[in-house]
């Protein structure tokens, strides 16, 4: 046993195997798999997540080295996120580990233990409107001086959309004869620069009715009438374009000047209209399709909520 040295010779010690490092992994992980693979807008989520948490933390990491003990300590070193954002960043350190499960450079993932956990003490509900709240939006409507805000209102109050969907909307997508919208694109942002591509999900291209009441609060004049290619929310002065990232932002903050919109955001209006539809008796499948969402235990468990209405006999 052992190892046979001729005489004279010495045994040269086996050399130490080359670092793999965390962030090299990573970012071969990004480019090859997720470049070109992916929406820009959660191409710029994973850029986001490796940049600013993974690779600060594990980057000069050998990735054999990391440890189910690892993980959860840096999740514990982010509990004041968001249980959303960390479950993003969980997510993203297990698909660039298991590519190194894949890649013979790891037995196990150690992202997947089952006695990970989740440390966010950070509570991010998104709540609909009550009813209440919902009627006093509407009923002040007109106290919002600029009609592409008022608008903008209207639309989160009268259709099951996504935001990114309103955004996307222009004259040629409605048929006011049928009195019917299509929703055949979206309108992001990523890295601050606008993009207009698909739906979020396949499910997203739909088409639905227009309520008589949306298209009056629209206030569409014959020249947007006329011209198919104009954006419901245009750049000022540039119909043809949608809002910019900042003309968004600074939208939304005149809207709350001008009226109370009880502490909601635009998405909280989603969640509002699934909830009354759902109260109002509408089956879950056709409230799924009006609203595009792909997983109907999603819709179920995420957007429509009880409220103190719900319980009363």
């Amino acid at each position: 046993a052992g190892i046979v040295v001729p005489v004279g010779e010495t045994p040269q010690p086996k050399a130490p195997a080359k670092e793999v490092l965390f962030e090299t992994r990573a970012w071969q992980w990004y480019n090859l798999y997720k470049v070109g693979k992916v929406r820009l807008t959660t191409l710029a989520n994973y850029e986001l997540y490796l940049k600013k948490h993974l690779v600060p933390y594990f980057g000069q990491r050998d990735i054999r080295t990391i440890t189910i003990d690892d993980v959860q300590e840096f999740m514990n070193s982010k509990a004041d996120y968001s249980k959303k954002m960390i479950d993003e960043l969980w997510l993203t350190l297990s698909m660039v580990l298991n590519a190194a499960v894949e890649d013979g450079l790891i037995p196990l993932n150690p992202a997947k233990s089952k006695r990970l956990r989740n440390p966010s003490t950070k509570k991010t509900i998104r709540e609909a409107l009550t009813s209440a709240e919902a009627d006093d939006i509407e009923a002040h409507l007109q106290d919002i001086p600029q009609l592409r805000d008022r608008r903008y209102v209207a639309m989160l109050l009268k259709f099951p959309a996504r935001c990114e969907d309103i955004r996307g909307l222009q004259i040629k997508d409605f048929n006011f004869e049928e009195k019917t919208v299509t929703i055949t694109k979206g309108v992001t942002y990523a890295k601050g620069h606008t993009v207009i591509g698909d739906p979020k999900t396949p499910a997203g291209k739909r088409k639905m009715l227009i309520l008589p009441d949306l298209l009056e609060a629209l206030e569409l004049s014959q020249e947007e009438l006329n011209d198919p290619e104009t954006y419901i929310l245009a750049t000022l002065g540039d119909p043809h374009t949608p809002l910019s990232f900042q003309a968004d932002r600074r939208l939304w903050e005149r809207v709350k000047k001008a009226i109370n919109v009880f502490g909601k955001t635009p998405h909280c209006f989603r969640h509002t209209f699934a909830t009354r539809a759902h109260r109002a008796g509408v089956d879950d499948k056709t409230l799924q399709s009006m609203g595009g969402w792909k997983d109907l235990s999603t819709m179920k468990n995420v957007y429509i909520h009880t409220q103190d209405e719900d319980l009363e006999i």
